[in-house]
């Protein structure tokens, strides 16, 4: 503190201890007095106590005055502007992109079904295995595939016969119900002209035996015995009538009953489609068996190249008509199925171009399809399936393994672009904030498209302003700032 005081040259001055504190005086003015304390410090003998204490007192007073000092400066100088972080607005090329993943699937699935009945020979792939198109996928039986054939064609035989003999049986009983008919027809009048007959002479004798009376009631006796004459011929000639009636209602009653008989036996219009049909289905089964024979007698051939991913057929089993025999997914023709949020919709539009990596390797795509109906993901959020088509695939190629996509958006060549943290939305539209001259102004602009980083600004800016990236609470426009590039 002695060494504090010997530097100053223009007030020398001396710390004067005392029991009250320190306090500075000039020693032109306190000479006597610092003569006599001095005089009073000789004679006073202090303490190790006392000496520790009055140097703590020392320390003490000269950071109070050093703090003292400090504070006032600091209330005399100018308050310091708020600082603002700014960007330069730049002329850039901005390219919207989408990354995303999703999962590897084929476009042409098929599943194979057993053309016949019959018994597997041999599987000769595996689950995983690669095919190309022609590949044998499995035998059937040889001598299991020739049975079917003969079976087949022995159960066409017998359903043409079979038509055939019913078709000749209705025609043979057409043409008796024909002959019938026409029988029936003559026997009904023949009744009828009978039945008239034996009424007429029934009537003749009822006259003659009328008139029979009258002449012998008259006494006419050679009258009497001509009409009794009469009466007998009449009566003769009435049971001859009467006999060939009943033969004749006979022989109606008989045709009309071949009649019936032969036409329940003729075949109806739709009871001879019927046969037909079993006919011609027979045929067609002997020639489908045929065919199908034909096809896998050298085996069960793939008809595109890819990937076994299922088989159910079982070597020395029975495969039925129309059964399960195993699935190809073809690795030609393939896609990745990604999930979209709202934001990516609005980015990703069928027709444009994407870049796909599948286990380190880089394949082109290109956006086939973007769903109109969302779904649930696990989260619970709303997504939209899109299906990226690969381009150009090759035997590289892993169905069912994760991918990863960036898909190339829309592009906007030598724009007037802004960071994207410094566009503001308000109630007007949006707008961003600018340092002119060190005042803070806010400028409306026209945003186009955006990516991770910049906003294209259609209007509003002319490219030279220094836009603002973000602000602190209470600023405002007209507030005045210190920029600083960020």
């Amino acid at each position: 503190m002695k060494k504090f005081l010997k530097n100053h040259k223009k007030e020398e001055t001396e710390i004067i201890e005392n029991q009250e504190g320190l306090e500075l005086v000039s020693l032109e003015d306190t000479a006597p007095a610092l003569k006599k304390g001095r005089k009073k410090k000789e004679k006073t003998v202090l303490t190790p106590a006392q000496k520790k204490e009055r140097r703590k007192k020392i320390i003490m007073g000269a950071v109070a005055a050093c703090l003292a000092l400090f504070i006032i400066s600091r209330m005399l100088a100018p308050s310091p502007l708020p600082v603002v972080t700014v960007r330069g607005a730049e002329t850039a090329t901005i390219e919207q992109t989408v990354d995303t993943s999703g999962t590897v699937q084929t476009e042409v699935k098929k599943t194979y079904f057993s053309p016949l009945s019959a018994k597997v020979g041999e599987c000769q792939v595996n689950v995983g295995d690669t095919v190309a198109a022609g590949d044998v996928l499995l035998t059937y039986d040889a001598a299991d595939l020739e049975e079917r054939r003969q079976e087949a064609s022995l159960q066409n035989d017998e359903a043409y016969y079979s038509y055939q003999d019913t078709v000749n049986k209705s025609a043979a009983e057409a043409a008796e119900y024909s002959r019938s008919s026409h029988d029936v027809e003559i026997l009904e009048q023949q009744v009828a002209d009978w039945k008239a007959s034996v009424s007429a002479l029934r009537q003749y004798v009822t006259d003659l035996g009328c008139h029979l009376r009258d002449a012998q009631k008259e006494g006419w006796e050679d009258r009497s015995a001509e009409l009794q004459s009469m009466i007998d011929q009449a009566n003769n000639d009435l049971t001859q009538k009467q006999e060939e009636l009943a033969e004749f209602e006979s022989n109606l009653a008989e045709q009309k009953s071949i009649q019936s008989a032969s036409e329940d036996a003729v075949l109806t219009a739709s009871a001879k489609k019927q046969v037909t049909a079993t006919k011609d289905l027979a045929a067609l089964q002997a020639d489908k068996v045929e065919n199908a024979v034909e096809e896998v007698k050298d085996g069960l051939k793939a008809e595109f190249g890819g990937v076994v991913t299922d088989i159910k057929a079982v070597e020395g089993g029975v495969a039925e008509e129309n059964g399960e025999l195993l699935t190809v997914e073809s690795n030609e023709d393939v896609c990745v199925i990604i999930s979209l949020n709202k934001s990516d919709l609005e980015k990703v539009k069928e027709g444009q171009k994407a870049v796909i990596t599948v286990v380190d390797k880089e394949y082109e795509g290109t956006v086939t399809r973007i769903s109109k109906s969302a779904t649930k993901n696990d989260k619970g959020a709303s997504v939209v399936e899109g299906e990226i088509h690969i381009d150009n695939p090759d035997a590289d190629i892993f169905l069912g393994v994760d991918a990863k996509v960036t898909i190339e958006g829309n592009k906007a060549e030598n724009v007037i672009a802004v960071p994207i943290e410094a566009v503001n939305v308000g109630k007007d539209g949006s707008f961003v904030y600018v340092v002119n001259n060190g005042v803070l102004e806010t400028r409306t602009v026209e945003t186009g498209i955006s990516s991770s980083e910049l906003v294209e600004i259609k209007s509003g800016l002319d490219g030279t302003e220094q836009v603002v990236l973000s602000i602190g609470t209470g600023l405002e426009e007209g507030a005045q700032v210190t920029a600083v590039e960020g």
